[in-house]
Protein backbone atom coordinates (compact mmCIF):
# COMPACT_ATOMS: atom_id res chain seq x y z
CA UNK A 1 0.00 0.00 0.00
CA UNK A 2 1.39 3.40 -0.78
CA UNK A 3 2.09 5.82 1.85
CA UNK A 4 0.95 9.42 0.81
CA UNK A 5 3.89 10.73 2.66
CA UNK A 6 7.22 10.64 4.74
CA UNK A 7 9.46 11.96 7.46
CA UNK A 8 12.99 12.62 5.60
CA UNK A 9 16.00 11.16 6.97
CA UNK A 10 18.00 14.47 6.53
CA UNK A 11 15.46 17.33 8.47
CA UNK A 12 12.41 15.12 9.51
CA UNK A 13 10.23 17.55 7.37
CA UNK A 14 7.32 15.83 6.58
CA UNK A 15 7.20 14.78 2.83
CA UNK A 16 5.05 14.15 -0.05
CA UNK A 17 4.74 11.10 -2.53
CA UNK A 18 6.70 11.83 -5.70
CA UNK A 19 7.08 8.97 -7.63
CA UNK A 20 6.24 5.49 -7.71
CA UNK A 21 8.04 2.61 -9.23
CA UNK A 22 5.48 0.18 -10.43
CA UNK A 23 8.04 -2.42 -11.79
CA UNK A 24 10.02 -2.68 -8.09
CA UNK A 25 7.03 -1.54 -6.03
CA UNK A 26 9.00 1.50 -4.82
CA UNK A 27 7.89 4.90 -3.39
CA UNK A 28 9.77 7.90 -3.57
CA UNK A 29 9.24 11.46 -1.58
CA UNK A 30 10.67 14.45 -2.23
CA UNK A 31 11.27 16.87 0.77
CA UNK A 32 10.06 20.39 0.76
CA UNK A 33 12.72 22.30 2.65
CA UNK A 34 16.32 20.27 1.68
CA UNK A 35 15.09 18.71 -1.83
CA UNK A 36 16.12 14.96 -0.48
CA UNK A 37 14.37 12.39 -2.82
CA UNK A 38 14.23 9.47 -0.91
CA UNK A 39 12.47 5.73 -1.04
CA UNK A 40 9.79 4.95 1.68
CA UNK A 41 10.99 2.86 4.40
CA UNK A 42 7.89 0.23 3.85
CA UNK A 43 9.79 -0.46 0.51
CA UNK A 44 13.23 -0.62 1.15
CA UNK A 45 15.81 -3.93 0.88
CA UNK A 46 16.40 -5.90 3.93
CA UNK A 47 19.72 -7.00 4.93
CA UNK A 48 19.66 -10.20 3.11
CA UNK A 49 18.57 -8.28 0.19
CA UNK A 50 20.73 -5.70 0.11
CA UNK A 51 23.70 -7.80 0.89
CA UNK A 52 22.79 -10.20 -2.31
CA UNK A 53 22.73 -7.42 -4.55
CA UNK A 54 26.69 -6.40 -3.76
CA UNK A 55 27.33 -9.33 -3.86
CA UNK A 56 26.24 -9.75 -7.79
CA UNK A 57 28.51 -6.66 -7.91
CA UNK A 58 31.37 -7.59 -10.40
CA UNK A 59 34.23 -4.95 -9.63
CA UNK A 60 37.35 -6.15 -9.50
CA UNK A 61 40.98 -5.24 -10.10
CA UNK A 62 41.18 -7.43 -13.06
CA UNK A 63 38.36 -4.93 -14.64
CA UNK A 64 39.76 -2.50 -16.53
CA UNK A 65 36.78 -0.04 -16.74
CA UNK A 66 36.69 -0.30 -12.74
CA UNK A 67 40.62 0.70 -12.33
CA UNK A 68 40.07 3.93 -14.95
CA UNK A 69 36.90 5.29 -12.73
CA UNK A 70 38.09 5.03 -9.33
CA UNK A 71 41.61 6.23 -10.73
CA UNK A 72 39.77 9.27 -12.06
CA UNK A 73 37.90 9.64 -8.48
CA UNK A 74 41.84 9.43 -7.22
CA UNK A 75 42.86 12.22 -9.21
CA UNK A 76 40.10 14.10 -9.48
CA UNK A 77 38.11 13.35 -6.60
CA UNK A 78 40.77 12.74 -3.79
CA UNK A 79 44.46 14.40 -4.91
CA UNK A 80 43.12 17.88 -4.79
CA UNK A 81 41.94 17.64 -1.24
CA UNK A 82 43.97 15.06 0.32
CA UNK A 83 46.79 16.90 2.48
CA UNK A 84 48.14 13.58 3.92
CA UNK A 85 47.48 11.14 6.75
CA UNK A 86 45.29 7.65 7.22
CA UNK A 87 42.94 7.08 4.44
CA UNK A 88 39.17 5.01 5.63
CA UNK A 89 37.77 3.78 2.45
CA UNK A 90 34.12 3.71 3.93
CA UNK A 91 31.81 1.25 2.52
CA UNK A 92 34.51 -0.82 0.52
CA UNK A 93 32.16 -3.36 -1.13
CA UNK A 94 33.00 -7.19 -1.45
CA UNK A 95 36.21 -6.34 -3.15
CA UNK A 96 38.34 -3.10 -1.91
CA UNK A 97 39.92 -2.27 -4.69
CA UNK A 98 40.02 1.34 -4.10
CA UNK A 99 42.00 0.29 -0.83
CA UNK A 100 44.53 -1.74 -2.57
CA UNK A 101 45.06 0.74 -5.48
CA UNK A 102 45.39 3.46 -2.49
CA UNK A 103 48.03 1.20 -0.75
CA UNK A 104 49.73 0.23 -3.73
CA UNK A 105 50.54 4.72 -3.92
CA UNK A 106 52.39 4.30 0.11
CA UNK A 107 49.24 5.45 1.83
CA UNK A 108 48.12 3.93 5.12
CA UNK A 109 44.47 2.81 4.13
CA UNK A 110 41.88 0.91 6.57
CA UNK A 111 38.57 -0.36 4.83
CA UNK A 112 35.29 -1.00 6.32
CA UNK A 113 32.35 -2.10 5.15
CA UNK A 114 29.44 -3.04 6.83
CA UNK A 115 28.81 -6.43 5.50
CA UNK A 116 32.40 -7.08 4.09
CA UNK A 117 34.72 -5.92 6.33
CA UNK A 118 32.87 -5.06 9.43
CA UNK A 119 35.01 -4.25 11.89
CA UNK A 120 34.99 -1.26 13.38
CA UNK A 121 38.41 0.93 13.49
CA UNK A 122 37.72 1.34 16.83
CA UNK A 123 40.92 3.40 18.20
CA UNK A 124 41.92 5.09 15.06
CA UNK A 125 41.55 8.59 13.58
CA UNK A 126 41.45 9.32 9.99
CA UNK A 127 42.19 12.63 7.85
CA UNK A 128 40.45 11.81 5.05
CA UNK A 129 37.37 9.44 4.22
CA UNK A 130 36.39 8.24 0.96
CA UNK A 131 32.70 7.22 0.12
CA UNK A 132 32.92 5.94 -3.55
CA UNK A 133 29.37 5.46 -4.20
CA UNK A 134 27.80 4.77 -0.65
CA UNK A 135 25.61 7.64 0.27
CA UNK A 136 23.26 6.87 -1.81
CA UNK A 137 22.88 3.53 -0.33
CA UNK A 138 22.73 5.08 3.40
CA UNK A 139 19.19 4.70 4.96
CA UNK A 140 20.24 6.96 7.80
CA UNK A 141 23.00 8.88 6.36
CA UNK A 142 23.11 11.42 9.73
CA UNK A 143 24.14 8.65 11.46
CA UNK A 144 26.56 7.35 9.91
CA UNK A 145 28.41 10.51 9.41
CA UNK A 146 28.61 11.45 12.92
CA UNK A 147 29.97 8.05 13.15
CA UNK A 148 32.65 8.80 10.75
CA UNK A 149 33.03 11.91 12.47
CA UNK A 150 34.38 10.04 15.91
CA UNK A 151 37.15 8.13 13.90
CA UNK A 152 37.99 11.75 12.23
CA UNK A 153 40.95 14.16 13.23
CA UNK A 154 39.92 17.85 13.15
CA UNK A 155 40.06 19.51 9.52
CA UNK A 156 39.66 15.84 8.37
CA UNK A 157 37.98 15.77 5.07
CA UNK A 158 34.84 13.62 3.62
CA UNK A 159 35.55 13.01 -0.17
CA UNK A 160 32.57 10.70 -1.87
CA UNK A 161 31.36 10.68 -5.30
CA UNK A 162 27.17 9.32 -6.57
CA UNK A 163 25.30 10.62 -9.06
CA UNK A 164 23.26 13.75 -7.65
CA UNK A 165 19.93 15.28 -8.59
CA UNK A 166 20.27 17.35 -11.63
CA UNK A 167 15.90 18.36 -11.82
CA UNK A 168 12.71 17.41 -10.32
CA UNK A 169 10.91 16.24 -13.08
CA UNK A 170 9.10 13.45 -12.63
CA UNK A 171 9.18 11.81 -16.07
CA UNK A 172 12.92 12.49 -15.91
CA UNK A 173 13.38 10.46 -12.69
CA UNK A 174 11.62 8.23 -14.10
CA UNK A 175 14.03 7.40 -16.33
CA UNK A 176 16.80 7.81 -14.60
CA UNK A 177 19.08 4.61 -14.62
CA UNK A 178 20.21 5.33 -11.25
CA UNK A 179 17.04 4.62 -9.33
CA UNK A 180 17.17 1.62 -10.55
CA UNK A 181 19.72 -0.04 -8.42
CA UNK A 182 17.25 -0.98 -5.43
CA UNK A 183 20.04 -0.86 -3.46
CA UNK A 184 20.02 3.04 -4.22
CA UNK A 185 17.43 4.78 -2.14
CA UNK A 186 18.49 7.95 -1.65
CA UNK A 187 19.54 11.22 -3.98
CA UNK A 188 21.29 13.90 -2.99
CA UNK A 189 21.29 17.74 -4.63
CA UNK A 190 23.46 20.91 -3.65
CA UNK A 191 20.28 21.48 -0.95
CA UNK A 192 20.24 18.18 0.85
CA UNK A 193 24.29 17.84 0.50
CA UNK A 194 24.38 21.61 2.45
CA UNK A 195 21.69 19.99 5.17
CA UNK A 196 22.99 16.47 5.57
CA UNK A 197 26.79 18.56 6.40
CA UNK A 198 24.44 21.10 9.08
CA UNK A 199 22.58 18.14 10.49
CA UNK A 200 25.31 15.96 11.18
CA UNK A 201 28.51 18.16 12.05
CA UNK A 202 30.31 18.22 8.56
CA UNK A 203 30.96 21.76 6.86
CA UNK A 204 30.28 21.02 3.03
CA UNK A 205 33.32 22.70 1.33
CA UNK A 206 32.37 21.91 -2.15
CA UNK A 207 29.86 20.06 -4.58
CA UNK A 208 30.34 20.36 -8.20
CA UNK A 209 26.81 19.44 -9.01
CA UNK A 210 27.22 16.15 -10.74
CA UNK A 211 28.73 13.60 -8.72
CA UNK A 212 31.92 14.72 -6.42
CA UNK A 213 30.79 16.21 -2.56
CA UNK A 214 33.73 16.93 -0.48
CA UNK A 215 33.20 17.70 3.35
CA UNK A 216 35.32 19.03 6.14
CA UNK A 217 35.05 18.75 9.95
CA UNK A 218 35.40 21.60 11.97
Amino acid sequence: MMEESGNCPLCSSRSDHFYHNSKQNRNFYLCPDCSLIFQGRASLPDELEEKARYELHHNSGGDQGYISWLERFISEGMDPWYSGGAVLDFGSGPRPVLTDMLKRKGLDVCSYDKYFSPTWPEGRTFSCILLSEVLEHLVDPLSEFRKIASLSETGAKIILQSAFLQNYDKKCFGSWWYKEDVTHIRFYSASSLQMLGLKSGWNLEYQDGRSLAVFRKP
